[in-house]
């Protein structure tokens, strides 16, 4: 929310679920119960808000898709063969790509909006399971929470300052290539 002053956000409106889209790499740093992770994804946040104007709520929609570089550590805490539980901590840098800001009849175009921030940095923790199906197959479920970092002097107008909290469930595949990759370089020639 902003500096609490004029225009303050009513944060008591629903909140949507929107689709991400992330892939990246795994590497291991530790005998497979450390690794890092380095990907891209794409992000899209319907926000429905309303700001103050007096005592009066005027309903907003934020409709935002950013562009997002993530990396990070994984750490085993259950490591048996087939089955892992854990948990995670990455530090990413999303670009916003498309973004709108709608109330009554108005919209505007927040890529092109001289006083929007473009630009999020954000700290995601959280907690998954992994089970093995195959040697180069697994499947995953995570939930992961999100906070961007307040910046100071670089979102919206002066005095005010957002940051964007998200809380999220993800399923997925994994594919462990580094059997393919191995081969690749150990090539003898």
């Amino acid at each position: 929310m902003n500096n609490l002053g004029e225009n303050t956000l009513d944060l008591s409106y629903s909140k949507s679920q929107k689709s991400f889209l992330e892939s990246g790499f795994r590497f291991n740093l530790f005998e497979k119960r450390v690794h890092w992770d380095i990907g891209l994804g794409y992000n899209k946040y319907k926000i429905n808000t309303g700001f103050y104007v007096g005592k009066i709520s005027v309903p907003a929609t934020y409709n935002l898709s950013y562009l997002t570089f993530k990396t990070g550590v994984v750490f085993n805490i259950v490591n048996a063969p087939r089955f892992k539980i854990q948990i995670h901590s990455h530090l990413s840098f999303d670009g916003l790509i498309t973004g709108t800001n709608s109330y009554r009849d108005v919209v505007t175009d927040l890529y092109k909006d001289a006083v929007f921030d473009k630009t999020l940095f954000r700290i995601h923790r959280g907690v998954s399971t992994e089970f093995k199906i195959s040697k180069q197959v697994a499947i995953y479920i995570s939930y992961n929470i999100a906070d961007s970092f307040r910046e100071k002097g670089t979102d919206s107008n002066s005095g005010e300052s957002y940051v964007l909290h998200t809380n999220s469930f993800s399923l997925g595949i994994l594919f462990d290539i580094s059997g393919q990759i191995d081969r690749l370089f150990n090539r003898s020639y």
